[in-house]
């Protein structure tokens, strides 16, 4: 069915332009992007979300979704505008590990869930910092393991100073995934060497990682100074300070790649009992975070309300910046020619609907 949409605003990706005219073809490929003059269907159409740190959402477990729950939590995320996701399993026995990625790659081949686009493989190869992550299954690069990583795999995280990392990288590299350094307290010859071996991300700045200080700096701050990286960010008001997340983009304003880092809360305890909802996020029994509760797009008003940032570096942090890093080149940006994945915000930047890309 053919469609056609206009905005007051639009953002195409890169640019943020005035009112648009948004023709899609019955095949569902955009076939016209033109000017507008006259009443507006929406305040702003923008390319769908893409969220590459994703590891459940209300009552689903990426870890131990079936693909029928993977439909379930594609429909939800649908509804809370992220068009495109990446599963995101942590650290656990390697076994236990394997047997999570053979399930989602499967359910990825199913292509019964439109949204899902890949893996990302947060441990157990990280280091000194590790959060919620349980520190005795963190372990050194494992080059075995890892070359038999399933293709739908994107990005891993892994950490600087853990042992056999530069090949870890060099292998993760050739196979054409995205590697994240992060759950860190490295050297800075140690971020130097991971960064030469082709790492170009960190995950979730600020947070499982050395930080920012004048005489001691650490990842975070050598992230935020070095274009190399772009910096995943948790923007839901409780993982990162306002005026740090304002830092951030002023410091990386086009390195910044909103992530969620969404767990399953309504199962959450059950399935890692200690773990609750408290002031606003899920939290160990000694307050250390683990996840959050918060959609993108909830992520993306905020930086924008709380933090000072221009709506088109928003829509960019959370489009086109985390499409690339995940080398997803068919979302992220609207574009004559390319399936439609469209998402309609009111003026507050709340989603009002959104349109995905047919199946390919």
């Amino acid at each position: 069915m053919s469609l056609e949409i206009t905005c007051q605003q639009f953002f195409d990706g890169t640019v943020l332009h005035g009112p648009t005219r948004i023709n899609v073809a019955d095949d569902g490929l955009i076939v016209s992007l033109s000017d507008h003059a006259g009443d507006c269907d929406f305040p702003v159409v923008s390319p769908g979300f893409v969220d590459v740190q994703m590891n459940g959402f209300d009552n689903v477990h990426v870890a131990k979704a079936t693909t029928n729950d993977l439909v379930e939590l594609d429909r939800a995320l649908l509804a809370k505008g992220s068009t495109t996701w990446l599963g995101t399993i942590v650290t656990a026995p390697l076994d236990k590990m394997s047997l999570s990625l053979a399930s989602l790659h499967q359910s990825f081949l199913s292509k019964r869930i439109q949204g899902f686009a890949g893996i990302h493989v947060e441990g157990p190869f990280l280091g000194a910092a590790p959060g919620a992550h349980p520190v005795k299954h963190i372990i050194a690069c494992d080059l075995d393991w890892i070359s038999r990583l399933v293709p739908s795999v994107r990005l891993v995280t892994v950490a600087p100073e853990q042992e056999n990392v530069i090949a870890a990288i060099h292998e993760l590299r050739a196979r054409n995934v995205t590697v994240s350094l992060g759950h860190s307290r490295p050297t800075k010859n140690q971020y130097e060497e991971a960064v030469a071996a082709g790492a170009t991300m960190v995950t979730h700045l600020f947070n499982g990682m050395s930080g920012v200080h004048h005489r001691d700096p650490g990842l975070a701050m050598w992230a935020l100074t070095d274009d190399r990286i772009s910096c995943g960010l948790i923007a839901d008001g409780v993982h990162v300070q306002p005026d740090a997340i304002a830092l951030a983009f002023r410091a990386a304003k086009s390195r910044i790649c909103l992530v969620s880092d969404s767990v399953s809360w309504r199962t959450q305890s059950g399935s890692r009992p200690g773990v609750e909802i408290r002031d606003g996020a899920p939290r160990l029994s000694d307050d250390t975070l683990a996840g959050s509760c918060t959609p993108l797009s909830e992520c993306v008003q905020r930086v924008v309300q709380e933090c000072g940032v221009s709506i088109a570096t928003a829509l960019e942090s959370a489009t086109s910046i985390p499409a690339d890093l995940a080398r997803l080149p068919d979302v992220g940006r609207i574009r004559v020619g390319q399936k439609a994945d469209l998402l309609a915000l009111d003026s507050e930047l709340s989603v009002l609907k959104a349109w995905r890309r047919l199946p390919s």
